[in-house]
């Protein structure tokens, strides 16, 4: 088996600048194993004919081979050249790492919400250092609540055969995975630490769901579009820095059009001020936030009260926009009352 030379490396870093990796005639002897995160025993992951590679000091390895080795799932999301790697929150689970899944995400709690742990999933992008982590849970009403935030990897994930390769290390260790390093055999040993600890700096984000992929391929194979939940800037008002007043509590925040799908038969009316005006008009619970009472909404920034709604219960806030398909997901914010 011939090695992975330093000629080779210099070569794929070169052609690394673009978007895609080209198929280079190399073997490599990087050997993973996974020790205690399927079962008890040690295990080698069976790589296919795009195996392993190292470049400036960093192992790639392909994300489908990995991902379902260790238990996890994976669907790509191709108008945005986005994987999704899944891991089950399973406390009474015959797999190791989803009982681990679930004693990291029950350190996170619901952030005072009343919420049950569902899975951790990890989101990077083709050519991006940048990897999303949540943590995700399911509230009252079935939707799925993610508390997570930005990680920067050392390495992006890139193209390799039509295979799409990731950064070993960053992409276990974001899970909270131990990864161990021997040079000399060029393995790397994934193992779940001792202790698990919470992870920092989380705060509740939108949740993002890409399209479906085929189990039995390498290759990023799309069965269903999907839309990105996007942030809500576009439709932010200009006086984004009021002065609070009351607190209100953490609401549920969805988001509504004039579409018959959102509104029914209201179209563009509301039930207070006339037409629904996108980036200003909110529906609420009335016996919670008053009728056409300016509100403060920490993310989004100052909405009024115009509109409610047979589906806006208690603390839950429907927030206008232009097109609710650029507005999928759920999360939840901090409310005030405008001071006056």
């Amino acid at each position: 088996m011939k090695k992975f030379t330093k000629i080779a490396a210099a070569v794929i870093s070169a052609v690394l600048m673009s978007s895609t990796v080209s198929a280079l005639a190399f073997e490599s002897a990087i050997n993973v194993t996974l020790n205690g995160i399927v079962d008890n025993d040690i295990h080698y992951v069976s790589f296919g004919e795009t195996r392993p590679i190292q470049i400036n000091d960093s192992t790639f390895v392909p994300i489908r081979r990995l991902a379902e080795s260790a238990g996890m799932t994976v669907t790509w999301d191709e108008p945005n050249k986005t994987a999704l790697i899944s891991l089950k929150a399973n406390a009474a689970s015959a797999l190791p790492a989803e009982r681990y899944a679930a004693a990291i995400i029950s350190k996170i709690g619901g952030y005072g919400l009343e919420l049950v742990p569902s899975d951790i999933t990890a989101e990077m992008k083709l050519n991006d250092n940048n990897a999303v982590i949540r943590y995700n849970f399911i509230d009252t009403d079935g939707d799925t609540v993610a508390i997570g935030k930005t990680i920067t990897m050392d390495s992006a994930a890139t193209m390799l055969n039509e295979t799409l390769m990731i950064p070993l290390r960053n992409s276990m260790e974001i899970f909270g995975l131990y990864v161990d390093w021997n040079q000399d055999t060029l393995t790397a040993d994934i193992s779940i630490p001792s202790y698990v600890s919470a992870p920092k700096g989380l705060s509740i984000i939108a949740n993002y769901s890409p399209g479906v992929v085929s189990s039995s391929s390498s290759a990023p194979i799309v069965t269903e579009t999907v839309t990105e939940t996007v942030s809500v800037e576009e439709n932010d008002p200009v006086d984004t820095n009021p002065a609070l007043g009351q607190y209100l509590g953490r609401f549920k925040i969805t988001h509504y059009c004039t579409c018959s799908e959102c509104n029914g038969g209201w179209g563009n009316t509301t039930a207070w001020a006339g037409e629904i005006i996108p980036g200003q008009t909110i529906a609420v619970d009335p016996t919670i936030i008053g009728k056409l009472r300016w509100v403060y909404i920490d993310g989004y920034g100052i909405r009024r009260a115009e509109d409610c709604g047979g589906a806006v219960k208690g603390y839950h806030i429907d927030v206008a926009v232009s097109d609710h398909h650029d507005y999928e997901g759920v999360t939840y914010k901090d409310v005030y009352y405008l001071a006056e």
